[in-house]
């Protein structure tokens, strides 16, 4: 049965018609509460990609002006679950499996080993990872298959512990579920697809419940990133994130991170999107085509 929408009055009217044009005060309205609610920056550039997922979700909801649909993520009952929506819609959610080869090479072939040192199998090894900005979890399951194998080829007990975090409940929902098409498999090699997914009866695949409970995905705002009780990690991946804010904000994103790092633990960020950022904490981790630190106390 397919779930049913509530629509407002005049939905039927609203969907043969084109929304009306964003006025200049109404987009800065528009773009200060978003940059207040999540950091997200809205340059004037963008105003088309604003009024493009503001109008999905008004249509859905048959509102067919601007300032209504402001007040109505921001007011009454419906207003939290109606944002969250609203914040999953704008937030590009363009992942794939092993999108970022180069950065699974760099943890794999160099970091890991350098970590754990070459000296073959090793006692229980702990190796806590945070995925910063997961969107529906392809990124954190590569990492997670990446180091798995690894652990595999070197031997030894070990234990993974994978943080996912997002600040859209819906992309969420889809990585705890673990299943995908076989069109967003397709760059996974046999190997890995024998061993880390099971097909179900749709002819999709979902991640295996042994690395699945490796992952727990939960939900956070990353401005609100220095007040959630998250521990130190090993490895912290925050790509494709950094993008959506302002340098300043990338600056503090990025030291707060670090705050997170275990010694000698890694950070990644997304070629390109923090220039000329110095933290007397870390130093380059030189590694072809990525952009990544290590904590160096």
């Amino acid at each position: 049965m397919k779930p049913t929408i509530e629509y407002l009055p005049g939905f039927e009217e609203l969907a043969v018609k084109r929304l009306p044009k964003m006025g200049r005060e109404q987009f800065l309205r528009w773009a200060a509460l978003l940059k207040d609610r999540t950091g997200m920056r809205f340059p004037d550039n963008r105003i088309s990609f604003l009024v493009t997922n503001l109008g999905m979700r008004m249509r859905q909801l048959g509102i067919s002006d601007y300032q209504t649909y402001y007040d109505y993520v921001q007011n009454g009952r419906q207003a939290m679950v109606e944002w969250d929506k609203l914040v999953h819609h704008l937030t590009v959610h363009e992942t794939r499996f092993l999108r970022n080869e180069n950065v699974l090479a760099m943890i794999s072939e160099h970091y890991l080993p350098e970590m754990l040192g070459e000296s073959g199998a090793v006692t229980p090894t702990t190796i806590d990872v945070w995925s910063v900005g997961c969107s529906t979890g392809e990124e954190p399951y590569s990492v997670a298959m990446a180091i798995d194998d690894f652990m595999i080829q070197r031997g030894g007990d070990y234990y993974l512990g994978i943080t996912a975090s997002d600040i859209s409940r819906d992309a969420l929902a889809v990585g705890r579920k673990g299943i995908y098409s076989r069109k967003q498999i397709k760059e996974i090699e046999p190997d890995w697809l024998d061993r880390y997914f099971t097909i179900t009866d749709d002819d999709k695949f979902q991640v295996r419940e042994a690395l699945r409970k490796r992952l727990c995905f939960n939900h956070l705002n990353i401005l609100d990133v220095g007040k959630m009780p998250i521990g130190k990690m090993n490895i912290i991946t925050c790509q494709n994130l950094l993008i959506y804010f302002d340098k300043e904000q990338r600056v503090d994103i990025a030291n707060t991170l670090v705050e997170h790092l275990l010694p000698g633990g890694l950070l990644i960020l997304g070629v390109g999107e923090l220039l000329q950022w110095d933290n007397p904490l870390v130093e380059r981790y030189p590694h072809e085509n990525t952009l990544a630190f290590r904590h160096v106390h």
